[in-house]
């Protein structure tokens, strides 16, 4: 799953960065916390 980082997560990437995650991670770990978003086009337009 792709996901838009909303802040650092270290050893991922920086704030605003497109990463690909496995889906359990980005599921059970980075959208619950507000740490990133599903990569979607809207999301990505609103970090460039």
């Amino acid at each position: 799953m792709q996901v838009v980082l909303l802040e650092r997560v270290e050893k991922l990437g920086q704030m605003g960065d497109v990463v690909k995650v496995k889906d359990g991670f980005a599921r059970n770990f980075l959208l619950p916390r507000k740490k990133a978003l599903r990569a979607t086009k809207a999301n990505i337009e609103q970090f460039e």
